[in-house]
């Protein structure tokens, strides 16, 4: 059999979304297929369960090329090598993204650039990022991988908002942390969760990265 990957994108946002929200355990084939518009046996046929199904879903975030090039159906699990590779290679681009100073210590990076790179890797990734937490007890390897650098990003964060304070970029801030998690939160919203709540309200992009870098200058602008 043949999907179209229109209807492979849709699938995937779909499984994505509900494995999130309700977790791997708690969700259907049916529900998916229902959320997808496909029929159920459609959607056995074209994965050889749901094992398979939360692998894609982790999979196509990761390495954007595989849903842009023909995929072979039944899509099997895919192996558990390939998945990290795909991993590391995002948490290296996010070690990349979080490097604002360069070997003296002078800002590279301003704020506003910070946020909107932050940004355009959460709406990339997080879709995948936030399945392996949630979904850690299946997905244990990638998890074991992600969670300590998570626990880094929001430690290197904090280190940047007090250089971005102290160098007069922002406004004074206290606690700090509490700051960290207000800008996580307000990113993941706007880049992944708009979406997520309301999927048939689609938010443009660029309409949810411009509305987003408005609320956060606005609210950590001097003056």
């Amino acid at each position: 059999m043949k999907l179209t990957n229109a209807r492979l994108q849709k699938i995937y946002l779909e499984a994505g979304r509900l494995f999130e929200e309700k977790g791997y355990a708690n969700t259907k084939m049916a529900e998916i297929a229902k959320a997808a518009g496909i029929a159920v046996g459609t959607m056995y046929s074209a994965f050889t369960g749901k094992d398979a199904v939360l692998s894609f879903v982790i999979y196509a975030t990761l390495d954007k090329s595989y849903l842009a090039e023909e995929v072979t159906l039944p899509i099997r699990p895919i192996e558990s090598g390939h998945l990290l590779e795909a991993l590391r290679h995002v948490i290296d681009i996010f070690d990349a993204t979080l490097c604002v100073t360069d070997t003296e210590g002078n800002i590279q990076k301003d704020f506003p650039d910070l946020m909107g790179d932050l940004f355009d890797l959460f709406a990339d990734y997080l879709l995948a990022l936030d399945n392996i937490e949630k979904n850690r007890g299946v997905l244990e390897e990638l998890a074991g991988e992600y969670l300590p650098r998570k626990a880094a990003y929001f430690k290197e964060l904090e280190s940047h908002l007090a250089l971005y304070m102290e160098k007069g970029q922002i406004r004074t801030l206290t606690n700090l942390y509490s700051h960290v998690l207000y800008l996580t939160n307000t990113l993941t919203w706007w880049a992944l969760n708009s979406n997520l709540s309301f999927p048939n309200q689609p938010i443009p992009r660029d309409v949810s990265r411009e509305t987003c870098m408005g609320i956060l200058q606005r609210a950590y602008a001097i003056g």
